[in-house]
């Protein structure tokens, strides 16, 4: 497997060297010294995307920075990124950034939907970089009901909540959607990114069209109005974390330009409560910006 580790980091780098060039899977596999078939399972296996979508997802991203930082034209960007017209350029993008390129420019604000994968580290974890997608979202107030609890008790406190919430979800009234749960991280009382062992408030809870008849064991909270990045994923919601908090505040708000919210010191985790073949779903991630 370490060879195989290797393969994948020289695929890599290969990628970003050749970046602003077309590159086929045969160049790649012929500079790796590896075949298509073996390649292409391999890299998929553990990035979690195709050679192809890799390199078309990063190409996409270079372009949108290049779209914010330069003058040159779309047709230009849409040449040198191996597209064959203006037009092919701006389904692709718009597949991805879920807008035109002239609309993405005109609202400068960037934010990558994929970065270098980075294989340092244990490359079993749950990486923030395998992230399926990332959307800005405009949402009015959010109102959630559930359990809450402070991790200044202790992290066990927050399985705790959960196994209650388990217990009670389906007896909450008004419902929103039956098909999430929702993590909320509270940062705005008192709270340090700097502290040992940070403290904030911690919900387990559900979101709800209005709160009535709440247990008095429950707790709720009503979030404002407002803008949001949200990053979606594959996973199981046992996995820590970490590794996705991690990628998203030390990584990618580094290379965007997406402005943290100062009066909305909180993000949430909305769990997907469908699961696939392999005990996953949907796990999105929200962070409020301005």
């Amino acid at each position: 497997m370490e060879s195989n580790i290797k393969t994948i980091i020289f695929v890599i780098d290969f990628i970003e060297e050749h970046i602003n060039k077309e590159i086929s899977l045969d160049e790649i596999s012929s500079a790796a010294g590896d075949s298509k078939y073996h390649l292409h399972r391999m890299f998929t296996n553990l990035i979690g995307f195709s050679v192809h979508q890799y390199v078309k997802r990063r190409k996409l991203t270079e372009a949108a920075k290049r779209l914010l930082a330069s003058n040159d034209s779309i047709l230009e960007i849409a040449l040198e990124c191996g597209y064959d017209s203006q037009q092919a350029f701006t389904t692709a993008f718009k597949e991805l950034y879920k807008m035109t390129p002239q609309k993405f420019r005109k609202n400068h604000e960037f934010h990558p939907i994929q970065l270098k994968f980075d294989m340092k580290g244990n490359f079993k974890k749950l990486k923030g970089d395998r992230i399926m997608d990332i959307k800005i979202i405009e949402k009015q107030e959010i109102c959630i009901v559930g359990f809450m609890g402070n991790t200044k008790e202790g992290f066990q406190i927050i399985p705790q909540l959960w196994g209650k919430l388990h217990k009670e979800k389906n007896k909450i009234k008004n419902r929103v959607c039956m098909d999430y749960t929702v993590a909320l991280n509270d940062y705005s009382k008192n709270f340090t990114f700097e502290d040992s062992v940070p403290a904030f408030k911690y919900y387990a809870a559900v979101e709800v069209s209005k709160s009535e008849e709440i247990s008095p064991s429950m707790s709720t909270i009503t979030l404002p109005a407002g803008k949001y990045v949200v990053f979606t994923y594959k996973g199981k919601s046992e996995d820590s974390l970490e590794p996705v908090m991690d990628y998203i505040y030390k990584e990618w708000f580094p290379e965007s330009s997406c402005q943290f919210n100062e009066n909305a010191k909180f993000d949430f985790i909305r769990y997907g409560e469908e699961m696939d073949e392999h005990n996953q779903s949907n796990i999105e991630v929200w962070v409020p910006i301005v």
